[in-house]
Order: structure tokens, then C-alpha cells, then sequence
């Protein structure tokens, strides 16, 4: 889906839900509002190309799991196709870099009932390992603790905008660059 930015930045956003991805080439935002899940954001800086997947579950490495019929609700599978889809457009493997975010434990009343959930960190570890596995740098993280992340990729310029928020503050989520910028 793409809405205008609401506060100026001038740039069409595409809001990805859970499961999904989304990779261009173009001068475009890619958003996503993420809890226990994880979002990698990839940019290749000289060739202004850039990709964001959004993530539920970690995977488990199989065979099948590097193939692309699994579903991008993995991350494993999600990882692998931004990859792919960047490298399509003309990205340069070497000249890729990872920003990754969420993993957050927001669930506390699920896990406080059974035994505590280990996806949040499963989520960020399988992120962690894929980039080294593909030697790929990470050059920003903001993960874990009990935040709800909004968070907004530009693009072009490989900047990301960060809000969080926790408990109840979600309410109040309004698209805008107010957070913190990663860049």
C-alpha cells in the first residue's frame, strides 16, 4: 500500500505487513510496525537500491529453507529473497549493508502463562547470523527489551527513522520522522 508521508517528506511509502518484503530501486520509503517480529533492512549505497523484509519466525535451515518457495513468514526464506531481488535490480553484493531491527518481548502476559518465548531473540539471532554468513556488515541495530518499533527506510539515502513505544503508547502511532534517525 502507499500513502503520502504525512510530514513533508515528499516520498511515496510502502507500508510492508508481517510475511511480506519489499525491494526498489526507486526514491520511495519502505515502512513497518514490528513487535516480536524482525525487519532487515539492506541498502546498497552506490547504486541507491534498498530492501526491507518484516519477518515473523525464525526457520530452520534445510534444505528447502534456501529455496524460493518457502514463505517469506521465515526469515531465513525472507532473508534470502531480499537478497536475491536486490542483487536482480543491480545491487553489488559487496556493496551491501544490514540495519536490523525489532525482536522486542511484547508478549508478556502469553509468555508469563507458559514457559517465556525465545522467538524475539531467535528472530534477532537468525538475522544476526545470516549477515555473517554472507558477509554482509550491519551497521545499525536497535533490538529487543519490550519496545514496539515503528520504523521508516528511505531509500535512496539509507537513512532510517525509529520510534518506539511501550504498552499503551501503540494507541498513539501517527506517521512521522519524530524518532530517532539511524544512519
Amino acid at each position: 500500500m502507499y500513502v503520502k508521508f504525512r510530514d513533508g517528506l515528499g516520498k511515496k511509502l510502502n507500508i510492508i505487513q508481517p510475511g511480506e518484503y519489499y525491494a526498489t530501486g526507486e526514491d520511495e520509503l519502505i515502512g513497518t510496525l514490528l513487535g516480536s517480529c524482525v525487519a532487515v533492512c539492506l541498502h546498497d549505497d552506490v547504486n541507491r537500491i534498498g530492501a526491507m523484509n518484516h519477518y515473523m519466525l525464525p526457520g530452520r535451515l534445510s534444505k528447502s529453507s534456501w529455496g524460493d518457495g518457502d514463505s517469506t513468514k521465515y526469515g531465513i526464506a525472507s532473508i534470502n529473497l531480499i537478497m536475491k531481488e536486490m542483487l536482480r535490480l543491480g545491487a553489488s553484493r559487496a556493496g551491501l549493508t544490514a540495519k536490523i531491527f525489532g525482536g522486542g518481548n511484547i508478549l508478556k502476559s502469553i509468555a508469563s502463562m507458559k514457559k517465556k518465548t525465545m522467538i524475539p531473540a531467535d528472530n534477532v539471532r537468525v538475522a544476526r547470523l545470516m549477515m555473517e554468513m554472507e558477509d554482509i556488515p550491519i551497521t545499525a541495530m536497535d533490538v529487543g527489551a519490550d519496545y514496539t518499533r515503528k520504523i521508516i527506510f528511505d531509500v535512496h539515502s539509507g537513512k532510517v527513522y525509529l520510534r518506539k513505544f511501550k504498552g499503551d503508547d501503540i494507541s498513539e502511532l501517527v506517521l512521522s520522522r519524530d524518532g530517532m534517525l539511524l544512519e
